[in-house]
């Protein structure tokens, strides 16, 4: 998620890499029980900024109980639109300043507090949320299950997922990402005939010496649903992680395993240079605490150029490029009816549970 999106999903298979590695069945002491029965401080913080990251997405995130919020035991993660609360003009010559609603500097860079609108560069024009439980909740090796529902709408792009709590190897991809699920909300998205949006969802590793030498390819699994989507029905996304390896299910099915060799990911990997892991255990970058992030993001470089929506072609250009945001916006005509107008929370991130066991 964070940083180098996956422009495709590259493969949906079934795939072990490294030694052989067998899901424990057995699980330990129940140690983080998330029913969303109310929006817990002591377990989480909600990320606010509007930084548009290394994936030029297009919300900004915020506080606030439109974007998140619980309902019947459920956390809706949803999106609305920045021109409702500030006005279409606001958008093309307004200022954004989120200090006051308690926002963070993201990785360091400090304009991702305040925007002004210049040019081509628009404000933000969708809102969202992002939660994250660093400095609440991390830990290292378990069972994870969660149980959610994924959004439908085009363009919105839905994350589970965790980071370090500490980067102790590096910057990113050094020190590790585990998606435990990312999907696109596009119904009607097909590249070369295929579909690529909610009837498709992926986990994948992010693990490498540099943001040019991501391993992720080797890491990477999806699930295609036939006749049906993500959005239509909750579903259990798992993960396995152990000191030999890590598996990722979906309702109890493995997607894919992988288990490193004696050199570790390094040697999975296949790098040269200097292993910024040689002092870790066969596993690292996984060797180390990791928290969670439940976030739905809008747009970006996770959508790849060439593919096309049931109305045409993508209205932006992929990848990293001034402008994006005013395109986008500026086609909502096409895209905004899909989220039904923002009156239905079929448009929502919907998440019933969270539970990690430790190892038995």
């Amino acid at each position: 998620m964070k940083l180098a999106a996956l422009l495709l999903f590259v493969c949906f298979c079934f795939l072990q890499h490294g030694k052989a590695f067998s899901v424990n069945k057995t699980r330990g002491d129940l140690i983080f029980d998330e029913e969303f029965n109310d929006l817990d401080e002591s377990k989480w913080t909600h990320y606010v900024s509007g930084w548009r990251s290394g994936n030029w997405e297009f919300q900004y995130y915020r506080n606030d109980r439109k974007n998140s919020y619980i309902k019947d035991g459920v956390l809706h993660i949803k999106t609305s639109l920045t021109a409702d609360e500030y006005g279409e003009d606001f958008l093309y010559s307004g200022t954004l300043d989120l200090w006051d609603q308690g926002c963070q500097e993201s990785w360091n860079i400090a304009d991702g507090c305040v925007m002004t609108a210049v040019g081509d560069f628009i404000i933000n024009p969708i809102q969202s949320a992002k939660l994250i439980s660093q400095s609440k909740f991390k830990f290292k090796f378990g069972t994870v299950e969660i149980r959610a529902q994924m959004p439908r709408g085009d363009w919105l792009w839905p994350a589970l997922w965790l980071m370090p709590d500490q980067k102790v190897y590096g910057w990113w991809p050094t020190s590790g990402e585990i998606d435990m699920c990312e999907t696109r909300g596009s119904t009607d998205l097909k590249c070369n005939n295929h579909y690529v949006g909610i009837q498709r969802a992926a986990s994948t590793l992010h693990w490498g010496p540099s943001s040019s030498q991501n391993g992720f390819h080797k890491t990477h699994w999806e699930k295609q649903l036939d006749g049906t989507d993500f959005a239509s029905e909750f579903h259990l996304y798992q993960m396995e992680w152990t000191d030999e390896g890590i598996a990722f299910l979906i309702d109890n099915e493995i997607l894919g395993t992988v288990s490193p060799p004696e050199g570790g990911f390094w040697e999975l990997g296949g790098f040269n240079g200097d292993n910024p892991w040689a002092d870790g255990t066969h596993m690292a970058p996984f060797d180390q605490e990791f928290y969670f992030i439940l976030n739905l993001a809008v747009g970006g470089n996770f959508f790849p150029n060439g593919c096309k929506n049931g109305y045409g072609d993508m209205p932006w250009k992929c990848c990293n490029v001034p402008g994006s945001m005013k395109s986008f916006w500026e086609a909502r005509d096409d895209w905004l009816p899909t989220w039904n107008n923002l009156q239905d929370e079929e448009s929502a991130l919907k998440i019933d549970y969270i539970k990690v066991w430790s190892l038995a």
